[in-house]
Parts: structure tokens; C-alpha cells; sequence
């Protein structure tokens, strides 16, 4: 009896520990959670590659120092290019280079990729939205519908300092497509965007990562200007 209930025990800790790890699985890669972490040249090796080979692209500015990550699939070669900004000064400290087919690592200059222009038009890009809407990307929602729903005055919510904002589905009102996050704190600023699927006629897509931008506590003067633009924007209640 004592070795029949340890071998259930045994084989129940082994589907918790099984469950976890697609739960991991799931959250990381499907859901795009990758992103609330600073990006490290480590953490480029577990980046996933979309199955169609769309092309995306993330600002992340976390504490004090920004980071850009351009996942380009459209040539021969698929690679990730991590831009990283220091100190948020506007300026490239480091560039890492993967190329998840060969597994080999660069570090140029500059970045390779065709899609990198300079550093902060990069971010208004990536931000404003018009990166998605030129090249062969997941459409995420970005500042222009954020602005569009200001205007409005819909679904804004109020927490402490920071402003949320949700996009619902329309053939069901309950369940959230993306939302975005802005808030300004002692002179630190936060600004997320996060879209989690949208449609295109009947199909739903869900990005590979969900955020295109994810930006924490951070002091990067691009997102600071937005920000404050969007904190004026909002209704006075």
C-alpha cells in the first residue's frame, strides 16, 4: 500500500511539474510575456519565430535603460537584432545580433537589419504604429487607436497613477482584444501596449509576443514626451 500511494504521489507531482511547464510554455511564448523582462543576449535564444514568418518589433524601456528588439524573418537568413540604450540617453551602447538558425551570435556596430533607421525615430515608430502598418507584421494596436479612445472618452480606467485602457471584442463585449497602460510617477513613466488578438474577417490572430511596447518606470525621454501628451488628453472627471 505504502508504495502504491508513493508511486501516485510521485506520478501527480510529475503532472504538476508537467502542467507548469506548458503553463511556462504557454504564457512565454504564446502570450508574449517575454517582454515584462529586460531583454539579455541569454534570453535571445528562447525568442519564438513566428510560423508564418511575420516580423515584430518591441520597445522596452525598463528603470533606466531601453532596449529595442527587431525580430526580422523576411530574408534568407531570419534573425533578432537587440538594440540597447544605456541610460535611455538616446544613444546605441551595444548591438547583439542572433540567428536562431545557425544559433550564432554577432555584435556589430550597428544594427544589420534593413529596418533599423536611428534609435528614437525607431521608438516613434514602433510606438505611433506606422512600423506595423508598412511591413509584413502582426497589426498591433498602437497610439493611434489609444488617442482615438481618449478622444472618446471610452473604457478608461483610473489606478493610483497609471490610465488603462481596453479594447473589447465586438461579437463578444466581455473579453479584452489589447489594452494599453500610461501613467507618470515621480518623474518616472510607464507606458504598455499589449494586444492580445485581433481579426481579420473571420480568423483570429494572436501575436507571438503580445506587447509592442513595454515601457516601466522608465526615464526615456521618447516616452516621457508621449506620455505627458496622453496624461493631457484624458477627460477631466
Amino acid at each position: 500500500m505504502k508504495k502504491t500511494r508513493l508511486v501516485v504521489a510521485v506520478s501527480i507531482a510529475g503532472l504538476c511539474v508537467l502542467g507548469m511547464t506548458v503553463l511556462f510554455a504557454q504564457t512565454e511564448f504564446k502570450h508574449g510575456f517575454m517582454a515584462t523582462e529586460p531583454f539579455t543576449k541569454a534570453r535571445m535564444q528562447f525568442l519564438p519565430v513566428p510560423g508564418d514568418f511575420r516580423n515584430y518589433f518591441v520597445v522596452q524601456s525598463i528603470d533606466d535603460n531601453t532596449n529595442i528588439l527587431i525580430g526580422d524573418f523576411v530574408g534568407s537568413d531570419k534573425m533578432f537584432s537587440l538594440v540597447m540604450d544605456d541610460g535611455s540617453d538616446g544613444k546605441i551602447d551595444r548591438v547583439i545580433e542572433y540567428f536562431p538558425d545557425s544559433k550564432k551570435f554577432v555584435n556589430p556596430a550597428r544594427p544589420t537589419t534593413k529596418f533599423f533607421t536611428n534609435l528614437n525615430d525607431f521608438k516613434r515608430e514602433v510606438i505611433e504604429g506606422s512600423i506595423f502598418r508598412n511591413n509584413y507584421t502582426y497589426k498591433m494596436s498602437s497610439l493611434d487607436l489609444l488617442k482615438s479612445r481618449i478622444e472618446k472618452g471610452r473604457d478608461i480606467f483610473r489606478a493610483d497613477y497609471n490610465y488603462n485602457v481596453k479594447i473589447y471584442d465586438p461579437d463578444r463585449p466581455s473579453t479584452v482584444m489589447s489594452e494599453f497602460f500610461f501613467g507618470k510617477k515621480l518623474g518616472r513613466y510607464d507606458l504598455i501596449f499589449a494586444t492580445y488578438y485581433y481579426k481579420i474577417f473571420y480568423t483570429q490572430i494572436s501575436p507571438v509576443v503580445s506587447y509592442s511596447v513595454y515601457c516601466r518606470n522608465s526615464k526615456d525621454p521618447v516616452v516621457a514626451e508621449i506620455v505627458e501628451s496622453l496624461i493631457k488628453m484624458v477627460p477631466k472627471s
